[in-house]
């Protein structure tokens, strides 16, 4: 199986369609993304919660299908990311969206321990690029959810991606753990947190994964400056499928910088639930919301 290697190659693949349950659809941006991949046939039901008559009004404005939409009823924020986990929960959809409700609200009721989806002990968001500069799809993690990470959570963050990954044909995984320094420091704890994490992978406690770090973001995405810093020796520098940042804050700046500077197509989820979640923001355009779908059309539904 080749590996999916642009977002064109992945919306050309064979899906084993996906029915989407979308919490807060009253939204005419997440209606019309949906129904574009509804009548492509990669996704291939759609439940909508929110305000009946408003919902219908959208796909009036969007001249969408209302017949391809099975709408459920939700007059709060809170009501919409209800019906819509149970929908997941309950096994009617293998893709949870987030509409138009705030993201707080949304993680409340994916978290719940009696009615939520939570599958992995951490919550964590991957955004993936499609570059001009870089020869395949990038993903840094994480850069939405956990603010200060620690050593448990970078491995969640890795271990999360597994369904993601594996689906695109990506064996194994390269995975570079980006620090400020080469140098493991106890002044620098993502260092010392790298050094921990690629031992981990030593030990196989990371299948499927090939793990190196610590490496500064040059030397981790460039080939020219690991060799440089004499760290050409690596199979990950220059070459990583993932980035995972010391910190959020790093994550989320990076991320933002690709995606403007850079110019690039993305693409994000949600992940360690028991369903790929897509996460967009309100302010993203229709491309990155078809390129979030795509991905947990994937994800949920390998290739054929």
């Amino acid at each position: 199986m080749n590996p999916v290697r642009s977002f064109k190659d992945l919306s050309e693949q064979q899906f084993n369609v996906s029915a989407v349950s979308i919490a807060g659809g009253a939204d005419e941006a997440v209606l019309s993304s949906v129904e574009t991949l509804l009548q492509t046939g990669i996704i291939s039901h759609a439940i909508v919660s929110g305000p009946i008559q408003e919902i219908r009004k959208r796909l009036k404005n969007i001249n969408a299908d209302g017949n391809l939409f099975d709408i459920r009823d939700a007059d709060t924020a809170r009501a919409c990311a209800d019906v819509a986990v149970a929908a997941a929960k309950g096994g009617e959809a293998e893709i949870l969206m987030k509409g138009n409700i705030e993201s707080a609200v949304f993680l409340k009721s994916i978290l719940d321990k009696r009615s939520g989806i939570r599958r992995s002990q951490v919550l964590s968001n991957i955004t993936v690029f499609e570059l001009d500069s870089y020869h395949k799809l990038l993903g840094i993690t994480d850069n939405a959810i956990v603010p200060n990470p620690g050593f448990e959570d970078k491995k969640a963050f890795i271990e999360n991606t597994r369904p993601l990954y594996f689906a695109l044909g990506i064996q194994p995984v390269k995975v570079g753990l980006v620090a400020a320094s080469e140098k493991p420091s106890e002044a620098l704890p993502a260092t010392l947190d790298a050094v921990k994490l690629k031992t981990a992978c030593e030990m196989q406690e990371l299948d499927g994964f090939l793990v190196d770090g610590p490496f500064g973001y040059d030397a981790c995405i460039s080939k020219d400056a690991a060799q440089n810093k004499k760290l050409g020796a690596s199979t990950v520098a220059g070459d990583p499928d993932l980035i995972v940042f010391h910190d959020l804050e790093a994550a989320n700046a990076v991320g933002k910088a690709i995606k403007f500077h850079g110019r690039a197509k993305s693409g994000g989820l949600l992940l360690g639930a028991s369903v790929p979640v897509t996460f967009n923001s309100r302010s993203d355009h229709a491309e990155r919301r078809i390129n979030s779908l795509l991905l947990a059309g994937i994800a949920s539904s390998p290739r054929r």
